[in-house]
């Protein structure tokens, strides 16, 4: 029979309290630092912040009134719900909508003071229409797909527009917009031909400024910064670029507590289906973190955590709201109940994991940000 160890409840804490659950706990500190990073390396006009997605999963809100504290007054959302949550906590924030009108009308924005970022010719007629009823000129931003092939107008959709200027002329166009589909790989020759092709096909439409430089963007050089950048990732402290990108702080630190320790001989085996043998007699301890917390259940085969300044494996899989780990090499001295696991923080950040299990470093942020209680600090 395997040995259990009892660990005792904290004193004065409920069952509902960060110390008993899973956190995701978020530097907003580090958020602020990194937005001035990005301010001091940009060298266009106005430095935007992407914060769709529940500000990619960090939590909305407390993004946007850190980041209008620091100055930023232009941000970028999915649809209309999320500009109307940006404008409730910066009201003199502009929002734009990167899902276009997203099936909403257009005196939807106009009533939020949200400005939508067109993604077909379709929503700028719409729009047209709604100007003429209404005797006065629309503004909006315009997205342009330049190569990315998922939104915005091509080609030959503004070659027409060019000829219709009773279309443009009751649009009041704030921003043409486009992104690199190799934003990841600096020197990628199609990244210059984007480049090309965006100024080239708005050069017969009515002047506007250009916004083309994401986080990444903003660390290539002056040519790529245009007007306006739109910076996502970067502020999270995410990098997203085959090139190293200075002088960003991960704003995350993932970590869950331990609900029983127990001992096993060698030769057990444990989780679903025995999914791990144990070569040594073990300490094991039961994480309460999981797959509904938006771990990747392959990250109990690549991945490791840090237990009282220790690196462990983690063993027997990854469950809805368990995971085991290995503290056979942890000091016996170390007071268990008092320990967090720690998943992803600063010295364990996302990307190498995200290598790891060939996906894109903000996939596993969104969802762990979705599925996990979010603490904020501050300085």
């Amino acid at each position: 029979m395997n040995k259990v160890f009892s660990l005792p409840t904290p004193a004065k804490v409920n069952a509902t309290s960060p110390e008993n659950a899973p956190s995701l706990r978020i530097d907003l500190g580090a958020v602020r630092s990194n937005y001035r990073e990005m301010r001091r390396r940009y060298h266009g006009q106005v430095l935007s912040a992407v914060v769709k997605s529940d500000a990619y999963g960090v939590g909305l809100e407390p993004v946007v009134r850190t980041l209008a504290k620091a100055g930023c007054r232009d941000f970028w959302v999915n649809d209309l719900e999320e500009a109307a949550r940006v404008r409730l906590n910066a009201p003199e924030a502009t929002a734009y909508t990167l899902m276009g009108l997203g099936n909403a009308h257009i005196r939807d924005f106009e009533a939020l003071g949200a400005m939508p970022a067109i993604a077909t010719l379709a929503e700028l007629e719409h729009c047209a229409r709604h100007a003429m009823l209404g005797g006065r000129r629309i503004p909006v931003a315009v997205q342009v797909d330049t190569g990315l092939g998922r939104l915005g107008l091509c080609e030959e959709e503004l070659a027409f527009l060019a000829g219709q200027p009773d279309i443009l002329d009751r649009l009041d166009i704030k921003l043409w917009v486009s992104h690199l589909a190799a934003y990841n790989l600096p020197g990628d020759p199609e990244n210059a031909e984007q480049r090309r092709r965006l100024r080239d096909w708005v050069s017969a439409l009515p002047h506007a400024p250009i916004s083309l430089a994401a986080s990444s963007g903003v660390f290539m050089a002056d040519e790529w910064h245009f007007d306006m950048a739109r910076v996502g990732s970067a502020l999270y402290g995410v990098q997203t670029s085959a090139v190293w990108q200075d002088g960003l702080v991960p704003c995350y630190e993932l970590s869950a507590p331990v609900i029983r320790v127990a001992e096993f001989p060698a030769g057990r085996h444990l989780g679903y289906r025995g999914t791990t043998e144990l070569k040594r007699p073990s300490r094991i301890a039961t994480i309460g973190i999981g797959y509904a917390n938006g771990l990747p259940q392959r990250f109990a085969e690549i991945g490791r955590v840090r237990f009282a300044g220790t690196s462990v494996p983690l063993v027997g899989g990854i469950a809805m709201n368990m995971t085991m780990i290995d503290l056979t090499d942890v000091p016996a001295c170390v007071d268990l109940a008092t320990e967090r696991a720690i998943f992803l923080d600063r010295d364990q950040p996302v990307e190498p994991l995200a290598e790891k299990l060939d996906c894109a470093p903000n996939v596993l942020l969104t969802q762990i940000g979705a599925g996990t209680r979010r603490i904020y600090l501050d300085d």
